[in-house]
C-alpha cells in the first residue's frame, strides 16, 4: 500500500473517528446526568417518582438499543416529530445508558454507610448538601471502576447508529469497504483505531482510579460488575 492509497483510506476513518468521538462525549455526559437525575428519582419517597423511574429502567434494559434507535428514528416521524439522524443517535445512547447508570448510581449511593449520614446530618447539613458533599464522592469511588466500563461499552455502542445512517466510524468504514472492495483491509484499520480509543480511555480511567484510591478504602461495588445487557 502506497502513500497516496494510505491517505485515501485514512481520512475519511479519520473524519468517522471525530464524529464518533463527538457522539461518544455528548451521549456520556448526558447519560451521566439522566443516569443521577433517574437514580434520585428511583430513591425517592414519592411513589410516582420512584414507580416512573423504575418503569423506565425496565423499559430500557428490556428492550435492544438497535430497536431504540430505530424507534427514535423511524416511529417517531410518524407521530410529527423528525429528528436528526446524530441527534436520534445521540438520544437513543443517552437513554439506553442513562438506564443502566442510574442503577449503577443507586447501587453506589446505598453503599454508603448509614453512619456517614447520620454524621452530615449531626453536622447540620441539609438534604443537598449532604448529598453533593458526603454521599457523592464516597459513591463515585465505589462505582468508579465500573463506570470505566460502562465507557467502554458505550465507545463501542455508537457503531449501531451506523444503522439509522449516522456518519461515524463504523458507517465511514462501510463506504470506503464499498467504494474500494477491499473489506478486510479497511475493517482491519477500523478495528484498530476502536481498539486505540479504547485502550486510551481504559488507560484514562485506571489513572483516575488510582488518584480516587483512599488508603484503607474498598471500592467493592466496582469489582466483578456485570455490564451485561443480555
Amino acid at each position: 500500500m502506497n502513500l497516496e492509497t494510505l491517505r485515501m483510506y485514512l481520512t475519511p476513518l479519520a473524519e468517522g473517528t471525530m464524529w464518533t468521538l463527538a457522539l461518544f462525549f455528548c451521549s456520556a455526559v448526558l447519560a451521566v446526568a439522566l443516569g443521577l437525575l433517574v437514580c434520585l428519582c428511583r430513591l425517592s419517597k414519592s411513589r410516582v417518582l420512584s414507580r416512573g423511574a423504575r418503569l423506565y429502567i425496565d423499559i430500557i434494559r428490556g428492550t435492544p438499543l438497535l430497536l431504540q434507535l430505530f424507534y427514535i428514528y423511524y416511529g417517531m416521524p410518524e407521530l410529527g416529530v423528525v429528528i436528526n439522524a446524530f441527534v436520534a443517535g445521540v438520544l437513543g445512547l443517552t437513554l439506553n445508558f442513562g438506564a443502566y447508570l442510574a442503577e449503577l448510581f443507586r447501587s453506589g449511593i446505598q453503599s454508603v454507610d448509614s453512619g456517614q449520614y447520620e454524621a452530615a446530618r449531626a453536622l447540620g447539613l441539609n438534604k443537598v448538601d449532604r448529598l453533593r458533599r458526603v454521599v457523592l464522592p464516597q459513591a463515585v469511588r465505589t462505582v468508579f471502576p465500573a463506570l470505566g466500563n460502562y465507557a467502554l461499552v458505550l465507545i463501542k455502542e455508537t457503531s449501531l447508529v451506523a444503522v439509522i445512517s449516522v456518519y461515524e466510524l463504523m458507517r465511514a468504514g462501510e463506504m470506503l469497504a464499498g467504494a474500494t472492495f477491499q473489506a478486510l483491509t479497511v475493517y482491519t484499520m477500523v478495528g484498530a483505531i476502536y481498539f486505540a480509543m479504547c485502550s486510551v480511555l481504559a488507560h484514562l480511567f485506571r489513572r483516575s482510579e488510582k488518584r480516587l484510591t483512599v488508603p484503607g478504602y474498598w471500592s467493592g461495588a466496582g469489582e466483578n460488575h456485570d455490564i451485561s445487557k443480555a
